[in-house]
């Protein structure tokens, strides 16, 4: 400072230097405040530009109503066409005109409806009745056929979840579908809609216009929620705790959910994720859609993907010796939620050296998600904790597959937390994480208790559900198999695109919402499917390339070695180049295993996955398929009996006949036996030619048909959602032998639809031995085999009910 202060040439220098600093700072400074304001003005001017065109445009579309109704059509026909006199005043030329304005486009309207009138008699014939009882017009019936989803938060997570995934299951159950942040919504996308869907979207001026003109052009409007955000009083807190740990006011948060009530409240209807929020919705608009949120396929495919990395899904993977318990928030709002189970998971982690928690960090700056000064009981075992840095949404699954459990904290009896989806459980389950989560509402509801997951409430219960989940592995796998099964219909895309079917049919009148109704309320009053029953069974072989095919072929075997190998060889033969092939032993105490896997072992650069499984015991035909279906990793699969053969385009061509909403598709199948192919008895009462080739699957597909028997054979190819939407194939070796039956009825309850290919593409072994002749038609066999089918479907009246054994 001395130094500074003297009058030598070094500090007058100095000092002149640092003045120069400073003002150059100062004048920084200035430059960067006037930037500042300048933008933020633009900003504002920039609003108010949008605002005026989208009310220049309303204000245009209602100047062309009054152009449609104001003076009569014969006025301004002589108007438009009166050639100008002496006496009138003529207007200077106007500028030209661009091509596609609104004056120009009325201007052509108008004449176009002036000039298509035919010129009315000079002597019309009077006709009194006419005026008396003119004949009523019939208005042409609304039919909603686009829709637009509007993002009030486009750049959040929740826009995946609320507008492009329902925007695509829009898609997919027929309509037209488009996303748009709120503030693109223009004049021409609310012309372009039938139904506007607005997620999360704040009132403002620019909303206001937007449900203005909505109104004129008659678009439907639906106010869209994943969170209680429309009560304003909720804003506390005492409530929601993010409020809090965010930095937040609860003036803002406050200001925020009246806004966005005042949205709701000038919408037509309400859509939610939970039966809580639509509750919450009623008291402001009566009629609201329960639309949960969903995966969409690329996240399945990854999920399953990263699990198949760790090993072979469904068994145990020992790995490096730990066991995860992973916390995968994605926002600092959880902190209470977090709070009353950390003693719990701090005493775990000191009593189990082998168990991890798993938390999450800003990628950036390494700041955690939790806020760690608030758990101090985790400091003693900081060095259990695995810190991941947050990912974008689309690899969030590769990260709940690294867990081996993951856990879902809320607060129980909060308002705001019992509204919160089931997002957390599914997508766990989906990556094959076992789940631990409090008791809310929703998941009181998706979980079952001991079975797909834990619910736990008090400390004591955390820790107990923990404990089990770490010491035993092979529960802990199973409770993960049965979440996956659970959730792969209910949070499905292709289970999300009949529920948006059916409430965006319910807009087009009167007829179609009584109808869209009707069947929303019979396909709740079903009862809810068992989950699918998978005997225990053990790996002999197993291949996996880490490749994406598109098709598992299932092959089912007991006692089959003389035909097994036609089989095996009719898959590796199939047109498609990217094939997965599960080979399910029931038991066999022939060669069967050795051969298959043998053959296998020949065979694993034809396919990605090869893997065969063998039953503990002998389960019967039921759970022998279900064991295969249980170890298919792709969506499609197609089901093929060791006996029995594909053709090689079966595969392909099945595929490409099923749409994304396809249960399972049947092609024809001839039948052969070992003098060749089997032709239809000339005495026979059917509707084939006498000497034509006899065939399997030969009806297209109607569900009725179903009502007096089985029309379509079990070599079908079958989506894993389907299977696992009604429970799988039943399991009973008392009833064994009509399991593709009772599954093609299941499938016709829930509205399922099947798809029939008139083209061969299987062949059907007939021989003394198959199971159709040893077992199922037998008369004692098959009188048990009718009375469980039916009592399982009331429904169906068999035409065949006495054992016919197949002639071979």
């Amino acid at each position: 400072m001395n130094f500074l202060l003297s009058e030598t040439q070094e500090s007058r220098g100095l000092r002149r230097s640092i003045r120069l600093l400073l003002d150059e700072d100062r004048e920084a400074r200035r430059v960067i405040s006037e930037a500042k304001a300048f933008q933020q003005t633009s900003l504002e001017k920039t609003r108010i530009i949008q605002d005026l065109r989208v009310s220049l445009r309303m204000l245009s579309a209602k100047m062309m109503r009054l152009l449609d109704t104001s003076p009569s059509q014969a006025a301004m026909e002589q108007l438009l066409i009166q050639p100008a006199t002496e006496t009138q005043v003529v207007e200077p030329t106007p500028a030209p005109v661009a091509k596609g304005s609104f004056w120009l486009r009325a201007s052509r309207r108008l004449k176009q409806s002036i000039r298509s009138q035919p010129p009315a008699p000079e002597n019309p014939v009077q006709d009194t009745h006419a005026h008396e009882n003119p004949p009523a017009l019939t208005p042409a019936p609304f039919s909603v056929r686009r829709v637009i989803f509007v993002a009030g938060e486009p750049d959040t997570p929740g826009v995946l979840y609320r507008c492009h995934r329902n925007a695509a299951a829009a898609r997919d159950a027929g309509f037209e579908a488009r996303v748009l942040p709120c503030a693109s919504v223009g004049y021409d996308d609310i012309h372009w809609a039938d139904v506007m869907v607005l997620w999360r979207v704040e009132y403002s001026g620019h909303v206001s216009t937007i449900l203005d003109l909505a109104k004129s052009e008659n678009v439907i409007t639906v106010f869209d929620a994943d969170d209680i955000v429309f009560v304003p009083h909720y804003a506390r807190v005492d409530l929601i705790d993010g409020i809090r740990s965010i930095g937040a006011s609860e003036a803002r948060i406050e200001q925020c959910f009246s806004d966005m009530r005042r949205t709701f409240l000038r919408c037509d209807q309400g859509s939610a994720t939970t039966a809580e929020l639509v509750f919450a919705m009623h008291s402001l608009r009566p009629v609201v859609h329960l639309l949960p949120n969903v995966y969409d396929m690329p996240s399945l495919q990854r999920a399953r993907l990263a699990l198949r990395m760790r090993g072979e899904p469904g068994r145990v993977n020992t790995g490096d010796g730990l066991v995860r318990i992973g916390y995968a928030t994605g926002s600092r709002t959880h902190q209470r939620d977090f709070g009353p189970i950390c003693p719990a998971i701090a005493e775990i982690l000191r009593q189990r050296p082998q168990a991890r928690l798993v938390l999450f960090r800003e990628r950036e700056t390494h700041r955690p998600i939790l806020l760690m000064e608030e758990f101090p009981s985790l400091t003693p075992v900081q060095d259990q904790i695995e810190w991941r840095d947050m990912v974008p949404l689309a690899e969030l699954q590769d990260e709940f597959a690294r867990f081996d459990i993951s856990i879902a904290p809320l607060e129980t009896g909060n308002v705001f937390c019992e509204a919160k989806s089931e997002i957390k459980f599914f997508e766990a389950a989906l990556s094959g994480a076992a789940t631990v989560a409090s008791p809310t509402g929703p998941f009181r509801r998706v979980i079952q208790n001991g079975k797909t997951g834990f619910l736990a409430d008090s400390p004591s219960e955390w820790y107990d559900a923990l404990i089990e989940l770490i010491d035993n592995p092979e529960r802990r796998n199973q409770m993960a198999r049965d979440a996956y099964h659970s959730v792969l219909w209910p949070f499905s895309p292709q289970a999300q695109a009949r529920r948006m079917r059916l409430a965006l049919t319910s807009m087009s009148g009167d007829d179609s919402a009584a109808l869209a109704t009707e069947i929303r309320l019979s396909r709740d009053r079903l009862a809810p499917p068992g989950l699918p029953v998978i005997p225990p069974s053990r790996t002999l072989f197993h291949h996996d390339a880490l490749g994406e095919a598109p098709v598992t072929v299932v092959i089912t075997s007991y006692n089959y070695d003389a035909h097994l190998l036609d089989a095996l060889e009719s898959v590796a033969a199939q047109t498609l180049p990217l094939l997965d092939l599960i080979v399910v032993d029931d038991g066999s105490s022939d060669g069967s295993v050795a051969l298959a896997r043998t053959w296998m072992e020949r065979h694993c650069d034809r396919f990605n996955r090869l893997i065969l499984r063998q039953s503990m015991t002998n389960a019967g035909l039921g759970g022998a398929r279900n064991i295969g279906m249980d170890a298919a990793e792709t969506v499609h699969v197609m089901q093929l009996d060791a006996d029995n053969t594909l053709r090689p385009e079966a595969c392909e061509t099945l595929l490409a006949s099923m749409s994304d909403g396809t249960a399972y598709a049947y092609p024809l199948i001839a039948c052969f036996n070992e003098h060749g192919p089997v032709l239809m008895d000339v005495s026979a009462d059917t509707h084939q030619q006498p000497g034509a080739l006899e065939l399997l699957g030969d009806l297209p597909f109607n569900p009725l048909s179903l009502v007096s028997g089985n029309r379509i054979d079990a070599m079908a190819m079958v989506t894993k959602w389907a299977w696992a939407a009604v429970g799988g194939y039943y399991v009973s070796r008392e009833a064994m032998g009509w399991e593709d039956f009772d599954l093609w009825c299941s499938l016709a309850e829930r509205g399922l639809p099947g798809h029939h290919v008139p083209q061969i593409l299987a062949d059907y072994r007939q021989h003394a031995t198959s199971m159709t002749n040893a077992s199922t038609e037998k008369d004692a066999h098959k009188a048990r085999v009718v009375a469980f089918v039916q009592a399982r479907h009331p429904w169906i009246r068999l035409s065949a009910e006495r054992a016919t054994p197949r002639k071979n």
